[in-house]
């Protein structure tokens, strides 16, 4: 279905849609509809609008595609009662209700039936205070049976996870004791969680007009959280570069982690800003060596890499910042000026065999009441933030989401317009991935496309272990070291040669009136990334012949270099 639908709003000859959904019937079932389970505390709303809640988010996410995959979203409402399934009437109304993690449907786990998880906890309560005993005493605190149920699924399905609150334990009695949830974000008050008042707060409110400004006369107008949380104005972020690559001695190009990556308006550099949010745990500050027991034995909460190569960690990939009161002044009272607080982590657990994680420092980022007037705005704003909630999405699905919408996408390929126009058998791989690249990148951006390939170098057991081992040249700049785009078009044009004969098979069969046969291959994988092998070879000897080419040319350089001798003759 995800396919067929894939096809219809392709920019497609619309002859060609009927013979490829016959020729790739072996490996349309392959899925590519991503369900989500959204789980909320009953205080949070999930219909579109309601301010205090996320249903404008669950409503945008629905609608979204990302290549060939699409969306599903069914509520889960926690509750102290007992478990059950229920008919909902409303699409945005709870399909669980008194929802566990450890709850059956029949004879299955709710769970299972999910790719990602996203959780939006506010229990305990509001109250803050100095004791974390609310957390576990709350009739709905996450017991060791749900959570031992839920580190199984993270590790037997690979499923997804995001979690987040808000202020003091917002959240806390849900979520803070989740596998890697539970260490990348701050969830009580022994961890340092940030207060609602006083200056420990982080108060992320930016001024809507010169008159919030230092130096407006009379003083500076207070910000407060309700009239300006949710008004157009959001907060600058500062998004943490995930690639460096160096385009020449003296250019680098720089790009953000893909979920912080909108595919046309660049880094997503903006947040709806809040009077009090939370805190996530800092890069290089989380014990990997940790383990969690939940009466199963313990487990590694951070596993070795599968292939070998460094450890996989969490990684903040957007920082937040904070306006000193004085000279601002907020309703809420002085606060120092911050330059840098983790707001986003994220965490890639398909190296080492379990699901995606990320957490946010507040679920402000998400609700109605912050996001209300941006989204009516529909403008640049409005197109990152929602972006960042479609690219986490796409990226915390398990493994073989990603790789099979850029399958799909380069086979399909042939059949619009690089492919009647521009792919020869002629041209080299790094001619034809230069071509699907220019194609693609449009749609994706630059970040789903190196996410993409990197997904699938993981897919084919690329050994980061051996490659880690080899000395590159150094110090930087590498003037040897071709740029990275080389590797990724390598690769691109690859996928392309190893679908030309099958999408040629198909072109032929249409020209003579006859239904292609299925593809012979098992897997859309093994006919493209037939070519993967070749174009790499082709890359190295291409490497190799420049790199020669380039000394020999240095040398002759070299013995006419200009010396005082040479000057004087001319």
């Amino acid at each position: 279905m995800a396919f067929s639908d894939f096809l219809a709003s392709a920019r497609i000859n619309r002859a060609f849609v009927g013979p490829l959904t016959e020729a790739l019937k072996p490996v349309l079932a392959l899925n590519t509809i991503v369900d989500i389970l959204v789980v909320v505390d009953f205080n949070i709303a999930t219909v579109p609008g309601e301010g205090f809640g996320v249903g404008s988010v669950i409503e945008l996410i629905r609608a979204s595609k990302v290549g060939c995959m699409r969306f599903r979203i069914d509520i889960a409402l926690r509750g102290a009662g007992t478990p059950a399934v229920v008919v909902p009437a409303d699409p945005y109304a709870a399909k669980y209700v008194n929802f566990r993690f450890d709850m059956q449907d029949g004879a299955a786990k709710v769970i299972d039936r999910y790719e990602q998880i996203w959780c939006f906890g506010f229990a305990p309560n509001n109250s803050g205070g100095n004791s974390d005993a609310p957390i576990e005493a709350h009739p709905t605190a996450s017991t060791d049976t749900e959570l031992a149920y839920l580190a199984k699924w993270m590790k037997t399905k690979k499923g997804g996870l995001f979690a987040t609150g808000d202020h003091d334990y917002l959240g806390a009695s849900m979520c803070w004791r989740m596998p890697r949830i539970r260490s990348m974000r701050r969830w009580t008050n022994a961890d340092g969680v940030p207060p609602i008042d006083t200056p420990d707060r982080i108060d992320t409110l930016r001024p809507p007009s010169p008159a919030y400004e230092p130096g407006w006369p009379g003083g500076p107008l207070a910000l407060g959280n309700g009239p300006h949380q949710g008004d157009l104005t959001p907060q600058p972020i500062d998004w943490e570069p995930w690639q460096r690559r160096r385009i020449s001695v003296f250019l680098e190009k720089v790009r953000p982690h893909p979920v912080l990556c909108h595919p046309t308006l660049g880094p997503i550099d903006v947040m709806p800003d809040h009077a009090h949010e939370g805190l996530c745990h800092d890069t290089g500050t989380i014990d990997l060596d940790a383990a969690y027991d939940f009466g199963e034995g313990k487990e590694a909460e951070y596993p070795d890499a599968l292939n070998g190569g460094p450890k996989p960690e969490p990684t903040v990939i957007a920082y937040g910042a904070t306006l000193g009161s004085p000279p601002y002044v907020f309703s809420k009272g002085p606060q120092p000026a911050r330059s840098r607080f983790p707001m986003i982590s994220v965490y890639d657990g398909h190296r080492a065999g379990v699901g995606r994680v990320a957490t946010d420092s507040t679920w402000h980022h998400w609700f109605d009441v912050n996001i209300g007037d941006i989204k009516a705005e529909n403008g640049d704003n409005w197109a990152k933030i929602s972006r960042y909630y479609i690219n986490l999405a796409s990226w915390l699905s398990p493994p073989g989401y990603t790789t099979r919408c850029l399958y799909f996408t380069t086979f399909v390929s042939h059949f619009q317009t690089p492919g009647f126009q521009e792919y020869a058998p002629r041209l080299t791989a790094l001619e034809l991935g230069g071509v699907l690249r220019r194609w693609i990148v449009r749609t994706y951006g630059p970040c789903w496309i190196t996410q993409s390939l990197f997904d699938l170098l993981d897919e084919l057991r690329f050994p980061y272990a051996e490659i880690d081992k080899i000395k590159l040249p150094g110090p930087w700049p590498c003037l040897t070291c071709p740029p990275f785009e080389l590797f990724e078009d390598a690769i691109l044009g690859g996928l392309v040669k190893g679908g030309l004969e099958e999408a040629e098979r198909i072109k032929t069969a249409m020209l003579h009136g006859r239904s292609p046969d299925p593809i012979k291959a098992d897997s859309l994988r093994d006919v493209l990334t037939a070519g993967v092998t070749p174009a790499i070879q082709e890359l190295t000897k291409l490497l190799g012949a420049e790199h020669e080419a380039v000394g020999e040319a240095l040398g002759l350089v070299g013995r006419y270099a200009v010396t005082p001798e040479r000057l004087a003759k001319t």
